[in-house]
């Protein structure tokens, strides 16, 4: 009887669970700049109580932010403002720390596969699965590096956070991957009026050098190399844009 008791509660809970998820994914579907503070009030009517309820609308949020760069500016403001309401739960989980494992996770992932095998895996697969794959990669990736970015112009991640992502993006620059060089011109895309500042002169410089001989490098794609050449020119004109393409 206990057991049958049991199972019903379980079931109940999870019901409870997926109506409050749902909920939030309606809530995030609806999401524009116009629309902000309405649906941010939506938002806080969900009853975010524990963790699990917690850990579902960080990672609808951030997997939207993602597939939506567009977008990206909004969800970082969203997730400036819910961090800033949510109370902490046991074992200091928050929404802050929750979504920065998120984004460290994603910006890792390559890396991390490659050194659990996920090259053999990819080799299992059909020339058409290897390439959906790879373009959802890359589109995840480069609306991370956004995110990230628009999160520190927020100030949710530190300055020191960001060059340790650059600085990471540009540590193979003797034998470049496209993907990490497209990366880091998008990230500074967002970030570099902000960043690059006197006392960071000496970085930036060091970081445009290294950009400066990729742009050269015929290892690259002409696509990559226009766009280092796109970013070397964005910083050389104090970080006004002329074309959008950076971000």
């Amino acid at each position: 009887m206990h057991k049958a008791e049991n199972k019903y509660e379980v079931g109940k809970i999870a019901d409870k669970e997926e109506a409050k998820q749902r909920r939030v994914r309606a809530i995030l579907n609806k999401l524009t700049p116009k629309n902000f503070t309405r649906l941010f009030a939506q938002i806080r009517g969900v009853n975010i109580d524990n963790a699990l309820t917690l850990s579902g609308v960080v990672s609808q949020i951030f997997n939207k932010a993602l597939m939506e760069p567009t977008f990206c500016e909004v969800y970082a403001n969203f997730c400036v403002h819910l961090a800033a309401e949510l109370p902490t739960f046991s074992e200091g989980i928050s929404f802050k720390r929750l979504l920065l494992n998120a984004c460290q996770e994603e910006f890792e992932r390559r890396e991390r596969e490659e050194a659990e095998g996920g090259k053999v895996e990819m080799q299992q697969q059909t020339n058409g699965e290897r390439e959906a794959r790879r373009l959802l990669a890359r589109m995840r990736g480069l609306g991370n590096v956004r995110l990230i970015g628009e999160l520190y112009k927020a100030r949710m991640l530190t300055e020191r956070i960001m060059h340790e992502c650059i600085k990471k993006l540009l540590g193979q620059h003797q034998n470049p991957e496209e993907e990490d060089v497209e990366a880091v011109c998008r990230l500074l895309g967002v970030i570099g009026k902000t960043i690059d500042h006197p006392k960071a002169k000496e970085y930036m410089d060091a970081y445009f050098d290294i950009m400066a001989k990729l742009s050269t490098n015929q290892k690259l794609s002409l696509r990559v190399r226009f766009m280092l050449r796109d970013a070397i020119d964005l910083r050389k004109n104090k970080w006004q844009a002329r074309r959008l393409m950076l971000v």
